[in-house]
């Protein structure tokens, strides 16, 4: 639009001043077909300078120097050749703006050179000035424009170089991890599940107490479902890896209630459907970290997981029949979606998510990491976590997360 806008003004202007121009300059030629035709074409010409500024420059550079050796009045037609002439170098095609800005000032000063008089010479200086006043801005515009795409570049690719730094931190970091985790806990874990089974196979030969044969067996089955879990772990964070084990989920619960270490009875309402994978896993690891609580800290016979289908949403629950929280303990928790403590402990001594301490009466129930990560988990796909006394006695833990 602009451009077309700019041949218009162009083709009016130079076409009017020619015409003008006659009355102060009564020794020019009167303007022919070959003359309009001619001036049209230097205001044409602007027409290519979007896509092909050198052609245009030709266009607009020929058109007038034909004018001029034809002796058309001066008027305006040079206006064209001067705008395709900054374009052109700005645009950064130096070479074909320099030689045009040469072209424009060689043919008057040719004829200046085959009239030798004073005036023609000096009128020929003030051409050359006037190309040169177009020719040097554009130039330093060409610059500014090569300046500012150097200084983007070089940006776009210190950001990239920043963000490959990170990912390459992050990287290294994982591959820490990784280490760390199948140098230290794997080997602990491994240890774990084989003096468990030669204690299981110990107690057998001795005829020991069937209570300690299946606590062992549980030890045995968690300590294997925990190395599987951590491969599938550190499959994720080892990149290259192919062929991970899939995540744990609601259908892999009744598997989980098997080794819990105490009875645990599951109830399933609504209808059974797929559930998206985050969901899935927050289910199996919301119930999974209830249990570990129930066993660590409750003093609890028995345990009841329900899981609820509703539309929208699921909805679990795992309650246990412990000693539950006192009340004076809940009430210093806390209030908040996530509940006041890490489980129904009886003191800060029960396990490592509590700290130092031995028994009950040791100090304050405080919340620990496994609360925390379940809160965390079930807020990040927009849950809601409730934990604290069952009506009936007991604790109870309570996710709902939306599908």
């Amino acid at each position: 639009m602009r451009t077309t806008a700019l041949v218009l003004i162009m083709a009016v202007s130079v076409h009017a001043s020619t015409v003008m121009a006659y009355g102060n300059q009564p020794h020019a030629r009167p303007l022919d077909l070959l003359g309009h035709a001619l001036l049209a074409a230097t205001a044409l010409g602007l027409a290519l300078l979007p896509r092909r500024p050198r052609l245009a420059l030709a266009v607009c550079a020929v058109a007038a120097a034909v004018i001029f050796t034809r002796g058309y009045a001066i008027a305006l037609w040079p206006v064209p050749a001067l705008i395709a002439l900054f374009s052109a170098i700005a645009a950064g095609r130096r070479a074909a703006g320099w030689a045009g800005a040469a072209f424009l000032v060689a043919v008057p000063g040719v004829a200046a050179l085959g009239r030798m008089e004073a005036d023609v010479a000096l009128a020929v200086l003030v051409w050359l000035l006037l190309v040169l006043v177009v020719a040097q801005p554009a130039e330093v515009s060409r610059a500014r424009r090569a300046y500012t795409r150097e200084v983007e570049r070089r940006a776009a690719q210190a950001e990239r170089s920043r963000e490959e730094e990170a990912l390459r931190r992050a990287q290294e970091e994982r591959l820490r991890v990784a280490r760390e985790l199948h140098d230290v806990t794997s080997h602990t874990v491994s240890v774990i599940a084989l003096h468990a089974a030669v204690a299981a196979e110990a107690v057998e030969r001795a005829g020991g107490p069937p209570e300690a044969a299946a606590a062992l067996q549980v030890i045995r089955t968690s300590s294997r479902q925990a190395l599987g879990e951590m491969k599938a772990v550190l499959g994720v964070l080892r990149p290259g890896t192919s062929g991970h084990a899939p995540q744990p989920g609601s259908a892999q619960l009744p598997r989980l209630l098997e080794t819990a270490g105490l009875p645990v009875s599951f109830d399933v309402e609504g209808e059974r459907r797929p559930l998206p994978p985050a969901a899935d896993l927050t289910v199996y690891r919301v119930v999974q970290e209830a249990l570990t609580n129930t066993m660590r800290h409750a003093g609890a016979g028995a345990a009841t997981v329900r899981l609820t289908y509703e539309p929208g949403a699921v909805t679990v629950q795992v309650e246990d029949d412990g000693r539950g929280i006192p009340s004076e303990d809940a009430a210093c928790g806390p209030p908040g979606q996530d509940g006041p403590a890490d489980g129904p402990g009886d003191g800060p001594g029960d396990g490592p998510d509590d700290g130092p301490g031995d028994g009950p009466g040791d100090g304050p129930v405080r919340r620990g990491h496994g609360l925390t990560g379940m809160a965390e988990r079930v807020a990040a796909l927009g849950g809601r976590l409730a934990t604290g006394n069952a009506p009936g006695g007991g604790f109870r833990v309570t996710a709902r997360l939306p599908t």
